[in-house]
């Protein structure tokens, strides 16, 4: 009897998910384990394991697709034997398909429109209801009263991105408008590509190809709404204005890929934003923007610290772990957010949401291309309060080694409460971290370098004959917090903590 072939646990119930491409195709056989695909999603690229083994009798999506919560990506079973030989679904499942028949995107896209299923027609097997059932209804719903109007002048190209970083669409809005070429700002029609969801793209995409202006996304008026169709379409029909007698238009390209944002002048290049920065660029901005930053700084001596690892590096080694500075530095987060349990929690508008397990993300660098731009990623220790340091250390080789390999699961970018970012292995003194959206705070360190310290056996301040100077290993933490949960007296005692841990280091 024909399996069917699902995600593994860590991907299950993730929405947004892409299909990049297929690495296996109908006849071939495969065993658990085997890489199935490969997939997208907002926060990484990840391969997609079989959970089980047999012969591939069907696959259910192609590639640039995208998935439902909880796919049924194919189905296999022994060879020769017919796809429709698949298991029955349960009764609970059936039950809910009754009255009217449709798929599971369709039935949840249904709701999110706020749309009765028994309004549409399906065009699947036996009347089902498809997600293109959805789609084609609600694009025909939104366009019918639309008022007609004399065609508009093409408009000129617009860039793929906002040149305001605080207005950028997300990554499964931006692909799905590539993959049906849509002007995100022909749907958009003035309103902020951020609010922009999956289905708006969806319907403008259906309504173009039925031969129908462009339904473009409610609630703002159209300031500027040129159809986006191939050049057969008929012109939109919301009123554009008209550009001045001197600004020049130009059709719009047939490649998907983003134009250079005008003229470039001798000497310039233009470069299109990869996936990775522009995932930074859209968290980055809704965190400086939604978030009230304050950093702190403090010196610390790292000599114990040091010490510590030199004695047992080579004893770590034989463990087969790479003893890290950052081990040490998680140990001693850890001791940081013990002291000031309200560093590890998230804001709400009605209180606090303290974590009391400790997912630590660690920043990580990802090598630059020839232009030196790179890329971030942070993986997150999970439970790393019941680790001890060869069990942090073994962690933090471990997620640096797949991040830098692409290898890291959705799962394992998932679910942090606190993040480190060690800055200082590039050379960097110091800087303002910027807090992940859903933590209260981020740690930076910068590097360790001897630094000229006056020891006093007297007064801290006041002259004394015993003081003397002393080159130290010395570091700055820079530690940006949530004004809205911390103030500097709490902030400086969760430092102060993470100071007393790797200064006593024993």
């Amino acid at each position: 009897m024909a399996t069917e072939l699902r995600f593994p646990d860590q991907l299950s119930g993730v929405d947004g998910i892409i299909v990049t491409r297929w690495l296996v195709k109908v006849g071939d056989t495969i065993k658990p384990g085997d890489v199935l695909l490969e997939v997208a999603t907002d926060k990484v690229d990840t391969e997609v394991p079989a959970t089980v083994g047999g012969t591939i009798l069907k696959l259910n999506y192609s590639d640039g697709e995208l998935l439902p919560a909880d796919p049924v990506l194919g189905l296999v079973g022994e060879a020769g034997e017919s796809a429709a030989a698949a298991p029955a679904a349960p009764a609970d499942v059936e039950a809910s398909r009754e009255a009217p028949s449709a798929t599971p995107v369709a039935r949840r896209m249904a709701e999110e429109l706020g749309v009765s299923l028994s309004s549409i027609k399906g065009s699947g097997l036996r009347g089902q209801v498809t997600k293109e059932d959805v789609v084609a209804h609600q694009a025909a719903q939104k366009s019918a009263p639309a008022p007609t109007a004399a065609p508009a002048p093409a408009a000129a190209p617009a860039p793929a991105l906002d040149a305001d970083l605080r207005d950028v669409a997300s990554l499964v809005v931006r692909r799905l408008a590539t993959e049906n070429h849509v002007n995100l700002r022909d749907v958009a029609a003035g309103r902020p590509l951020s609010t922009l969801t999956k289905y708006d793209i969806l319907s403008a995409a259906a309504s173009r190809d039925a031969g129908k202006p462009v339904v473009v996304a409610p609630r703002i008026a159209p300031a500027s709404a040129a159809p986006v169709s191939a050049p057969s379409a008929p012109p939109a029909a919301a009123p554009v204005a008209a550009p001045p007698p001197a600004a020049a238009t130009a059709p719009r390209p047939a490649s998907p890929a983003a134009p250079a944002p005008g003229k470039l002048s001798a000497g310039e290049e233009f470069v299109a934003h990869n996936r990775m920065r522009q995932i930074v660029a859209r968290n980055t901005t809704q965190a400086a923007f939604s978030i009230p930053h304050v950093t702190t700084m403090w010196d610390l001596n790292m000599a114990a610290v040091l010490e510590h690892r030199k004695a047992h590096k080579a004893e770590f080694a034989a463990a087969g772990v790479n003893l890290t500075v950052t081990a040490y530095l998680i140990q001693a987060i850890l001791a940081g957010l013990k002291a000031v349990p309200a560093a590890n929690s998230t804001w709400t508008d009605e209180g606090l949401i303290i974590k009391r397990t400790y997912h630590i993300g660690i920043a990580v660098a990802l090598p630059a291309d020839q232009h030196g731009i790179g890329g971030l990623i942070v993986p997150v220790i999970k439970n790393a309060g019941d680790l001890n340091l060869l069990g942090v250390a073994r962690a933090v080789n471990d997620v640096a080694e797949r991040a830098r390999k692409n290898q890291l699961r959705a799962d394992e970018l998932q679910g942090g409460t606190f993040t480190l970012t060690n800055y200082g292995t590039s050379g960097s003194r110091f800087q303002t971290p910027v807090i992940l959206n859903g933590q209260a705070g981020i740690l930076g360190v910068g590097a360790i370098e001897k630094r000229p310290v006056v020891v006093s056996k007297g007064s801290p301040l006041e002259p004394n004959v015993g003081d003397y100077l002393a080159f130290l290993p010395m570091t700055t933490l820079g530690f940006s917090y949530d004004h809205r949960i911390l103030d500097g007296a709490t902030a400086d005692a969760f430092c102060a903590a993470v100071k007393d841990a790797l200064e006593k280091w024993q």
